[in-house]
């Protein structure tokens, strides 16, 4: 941090005595969009990938100090063992410092603050976001600038990943020495400009005030001919709706009565076909209402049912167990296992949380961590039979959702349980 601080400190004198002799003249405010990559530190399977970011960038005294609005998106994701999917989307707003410029060239660094959001996730938390980094900006064209940056954002929180995966103290974050998670990234982008900086806008300014005064000259020496083509184009004018209405009364009395027939027979045919087409629509919706109903009703009641995945509901895939106090599958499981594979295989585009549960023997804590781990080798289990990641995300609740009473032997056998909730 002290080897950071010099170096600003020196860039900063250094640019004071550069803007002497030159400066680059960026946009007063622009707007860009830049694409780019991302890895996250927040698991050892952390893979690239790409980030997108759009941007509304002001200019708040000078080139030297500048500030960036920005929403961006990057999904990011890890392998296994320690695999994990967050289509994050961040808020930020970011203060750019020049320290000095060439004409044609503009480094800087920059830092902010903002907010993260898990997608992917209904009603995740927003995580506080600090990001940080150095770029470069140079104008390509007039109105359009290129924009090349490269940082880390720093998350004020271990749940960048979705919480998945608490940091322990072996592995804390490199910059904050901390359980703090985050990304590098970098991006590339093009701005384009809204206003220009003050040596075009005088140049503009005098422009207007030329072409203002050929205007007025103009218009002086065209006013008795504007005059006299506009009383001739209102006596047309007059004269044109005149004709145009006598014409239209003529044509409205032999066509009143065909017209009163025409839409008469044609409201009653819309009419019917309406009430059918309404009637056939409510037979269809009660009949797949019905069918779902039962298909979920038998699946509730058979373990043997081909499992049914609806959006919104809940499925428990009974017969899926675990060797004792371990997260290992007993050969018994893959018989439930294919059958959400299969269910999995046939509706690509649904998502799933899997959720571990166990009985009541243990602590809070042991039991926590053993019903995300099962939930994690369900995941692992679809995953190298060819089912996407990113499809699928484990929870685990522990001992905190009985659906049985733990006095018994029964009750403690069901609340240990695999759950698919159908996103």
């Amino acid at each position: 941090m002290k080897r950071f601080i010099l170096c600003a400190l020196l860039l900063a004198a250094f640019g004071v005595n550069s803007r002497l002799q030159a400066q680059f003249d960026p946009a007063k405010l622009a707007w860009g969009l830049a694409v780019g990559g991302a890895q996250g530190t927040n698991s050892p399977g952390d893979k690239w990938v790409l980030q997108y970011r759009g941007f509304l960038q002001y200019e708040i005294f000078s080139p030297m100090l500048m500030t960036q609005l920005g929403l961006g998106y990057v999904p990011l994701t890890a392998n296994s063992p320690n695999s994990y999917s967050a289509e994050t989307g961040i808020l930020d707003l970011r203060l750019l410092f020049s320290p000095f410029s060439l004409p044609n060239l503009n480094p800087y660094i920059y830092a902010g603050f903002g907010v993260s959001k898990d997608l992917s996730a209904s009603g995740s938390d927003y995580l506080p976001m600090i990001p940080a980094g150095v770029g470069i900006q140079t104008r390509i064209s007039s109105g359009i600038l290129l924009l090349i940056n490269g940082g880390y954002n720093l998350s004020l929180s271990d749940k960048l990943d979705g919480g998945q995966f608490p940091r322990s103290n072996a592995y804390t974050n490199v910059f904050t020495n901390g359980k703090q998670d985050g990304y590098y990234g970098f991006t590339i982008g093009l701005a384009f400009t809204i206003r220009d900086g003050k040596n075009t806008a005088q140049e503009n300014q005098k422009k207007e005030i030329a072409a203002e005064e050929e205007a007025r000259q103009r218009r002086a020496e065209e006013d008795s001919w504007h005059a006299k083509e506009l009383a001739n184009a209102e006596a047309r004018r007059v004269q044109d709706s005149t004709n145009a209405a006598l014409a239209a009364r003529n044509a409205q009395g032999m066509n009143d009565a065909e017209a009163r027939r025409i839409k008469d027979s044609t409201d009653a045919a819309a009419e019917a076909m309406r009430v059918q087409a309404a009637n056939i629509a409510e037979a269809q919706r009660i009949k797949d209402s019905t069918n779902a109903a039962a298909l979920l009703a038998a699946q509730q009641k058979s373990s043997d049912t081909v499992i049914v995945l609806l959006k919104g509901t809940t499925v428990v895939l009974n017969g899926v167990n675990f060797e004792f106090n371990k997260a290992t599958l007993t050969k018994d499981s893959e018989r439930i296992l294919w059958r959400a594979y299969n269910a999995m295989a046939a509706n690509p585009n649904v998502r799933v949380v899997i959720t571990g549960h166990t009985d009541n023997v243990g602590s809070q804590k042991a039991n926590q961590t053993l019903s995300l781990k099962r939930a994690q080798a369900v995941k692992n289990w679809l995953v190298k039979k060819g089912i996407a990641s990113k499809r699928m995300r484990t929870v685990g609740r522990g001992k905190n959702e009985p659906s049985s009473s733990n006095a018994t032997v029964e009750g403690r056998a069901e609340n240990r349980c695999i759950e698919f909730y159908v996103q």
